[in-house]
């Protein structure tokens, strides 16, 4: 049974689902309303002909956008910080045992070999993954910061866990990995509402 905090998000999300899907719907029959009201209305319908073509053809195209990569990655990260028991050593650091400790030492040290990497990568004249004009933002690093975090994160917890023992072999690994997805399933159902619903306003008020 879901604990009252549970249930108060999952009532929330709910309502923002539902609120969405009646947004979507909204949009759809004003459009058609207004364009077949006002012929020269600056915008588009999405019960014309061309309004159904862009929809089912554009359809899977306006899911695809780092958001949804993002998204994935950061469930990934998420769940395995959450399982492997870094996130409780982090925030019970006097609680843990001497292997735990340990861990948590070589855990630190390989971030700290990330950023390092990073640092070089980056901060040094003519840097790999600055821009061509030197620049940070944007940049190739800026494009996958999110990514570079996430496996960061990923990388530490799971070593963590083995390290501390939280993890026995490939299997608690790959499970660990795989597990942050069941945490978001939520957010994954609104962003293909929100994704849907955004690219709908652009197409309709954007000629």
């Amino acid at each position: 049974m879901l604990k009252t905090p549970q249930i108060k998000t999952s009532r929330t999300l709910a309502i923002v689902a539902l609120s969405l899907a009646v947004a979507q719907l909204l949009l759809v029959l004003l459009s058609w309303i207004i364009s077949a009201a006002i012929p020269n209305a600056p915008l588009r319908s999405l019960l014309s002909s061309e309004g159904i073509r862009w929809f089912f053809g554009h359809f899977t195209q306006n899911l695809a956008t780092p958001m949804l990569v993002w998204l994935l990655l950061g469930s990934i990260a998420y769940g395995t910080y959450n399982d492997s028991g870094l996130r409780n050593s982090l925030l019970h650091p006097r609680m843990l045992t001497f292997r735990e400790r340990f861990a948590l030492r070589v855990s630190g040290i390989i971030v700290g070999v990330f950023v390092f990497v990073l640092v070089l990568l980056t901060a040094v004249p003519h840097a790999v993954l600055l821009s061509v004009t030197g620049d940070l933002f944007p940049s190739s690093f800026s494009d996958s910061f999110v990514a570079v975090v996430c496996f960061i994160v990923s990388v530490a917890s799971v070593v963590y866990g083995v390290m501390s023992g939280r993890l026995h072999g490939i299997v608690d690994i790959f499970q660990v990995l795989a597990v942050g997805i069941t945490y978001t399933y939520p957010l994954w159902l609104l962003y293909v509402l929100a994704a849907e619903f955004y690219f709908s306003l652009l197409f309709v008020f954007m000629k």
